[in-house]
């Protein structure tokens, strides 16, 4: 195999592909990307056996073939060599690879592609959605699910297909998150499926720049694929609970404040909150929010922001961690908290924007922190 790159055109590829290799396997040639030039076209793959990853990279074929060659090293390589010189690549004898760029020569030791696991094709009928809408309903969800293998179908993200929206929810037990987008046709027979944490990681990274991504679904598996790359994985089986009878149709109170401004408040009171549990109290009426902590070991801390517009009052407590998170993904300038009591559900909402909702479960207070 005799190969010629553009060395960023291959660098984007391998940077997106070594988040799959993994580092950490008792198969070596999971921690490799395998390299396959045939029918006039370049592609590299790379799979863990849970999430796959098949990118097509410019590039000039002199002789067709493939390899598969550490992943991490190829790219620590690749990152070094200087990007107004063309990438020359030529597989040698013994599955050697030889790596040329201006004066240097590299030579890696790789491992025979017929051992690198097969990639499944885009089979059946498939959905399409805008690029930008896909990675912006997982960014805005994503935070929210659990990463505790107790309960295996919380990790990772439902997509709900509803006939007035589709609905792609994440929660933990603690926090939950729902962002809506356009009606959207299921790409299987199934109402929803669950797409796992770590690929929907890898899909913001691999589809950063697409306009349209098309999903498929066929017996256990998801495929994303915007033409230049393709994205593999396992669904996560079960059944995803009952979200939205977790989420209050309507609430007793609720203030209307400044994104920037709570969720600034927030981070620097959080720094005099107790480490065992993080706990903030928030305290709202209608002229004022009142950010404070209170650890007997540490100090106390507290802030008030005038309302933007308030009915109702409560005091409540928070994990300053999960509230944090949940302020910082409102992209608009005003939010919404919305309450009933000092222990139910508490919804915080982008004002202006009804296709997003956050919410949090509230702690009790210490009486410490009182």
């Amino acid at each position: 195999m005799e190969l010629t790159f553009e060395r960023d055109d291959l660098l984007d590829s391998l940077q997106v592909l070594q988040g799959v290799a993994s580092g950490r396997t008792t198969l070596p040639i999971l921690s490799n990307v395998l390299i396959n030039a045939t029918g006039g076209t370049i592609e590299c793959m790379a799979t863990d056996l849970e999430v796959g990853i098949r990118m097509t990279v410019e590039g000039t074929i002199t002789e067709e073939g493939a390899i598969t060659v550490s992943a991490k090293k190829l790219g620590d390589i690749v990152k070094e060599l200087p990007a107004d010189k063309p990438v020359h690549l030529v597989t040698t004898a013994n599955d050697r690879v030889e790596i040329t760029c201006g004066e240097g020569v590299y030579k890696i030791i790789g491992l025979p592609d017929e051992e690198f696991p097969q990639l499944p094709s885009v089979e059946g009928e498939a959905l399409k959605i805008g690029g930008e809408t896909l990675r912006d309903v997982l960014q805005k969800t994503e935070f929210a699910a659990s990463t505790e293998e107790v309960r295996y179908f919380l990790n990772g993200l439902y997509f709900n297909f509803l006939e007035h929206g589709t609905e792609v929810v994440a929660t933990d037990g603690k926090r939950l998150a729902l962002a809506r987008c356009e009606p959207l046709t299921s790409p299987g027979e199934d109402k929803g499926f669950i797409v796992p944490l770590k690929a929907v990681r890898e899909i913001a990274r691999t589809f950063a720049d697409a306009g349209e991504i098309s999903i498929s679904v066929f017996e256990n598996q998801i495929l994303f694929t915007d033409g230049n790359a393709t994205l593999t994985t396992r669904l996560v089986e079960g059944d995803y609970p009952k979200y939205e009878k977790i989420i209050p149709e309507s609430t007793e109170g609720s203030a209307a404040i400044s994104k920037e401004g709570i969720l600034s408040a927030t981070k620097r009171v959080a720094l005099l909150s107790n480490p065992k549990n993080y706990s903030i109290c928030l305290e709202i009426d209608s002229e004022q929010v009142q950010v404070s902590a209170k650890t007997p070991e540490l100090g106390e801390a507290y802030e008030t922001l005038p309302v933007e517009s308030s009915t109702g009052s409560v005091r409540i407590g928070f994990d300053a961690r999960l509230l944090i998170e949940a302020l910082a993904h409102i992209e608009t300038e005003s939010l919404s908290i919305e309450f009933s009591g000092e222990l139910n559900p508490v919804l915080i909402k982008p004002v202006g924007d009804e296709n997003y909702v956050s919410l949090i479960m509230p702690m009790r207070l210490d009486p410490a922190s009182a």
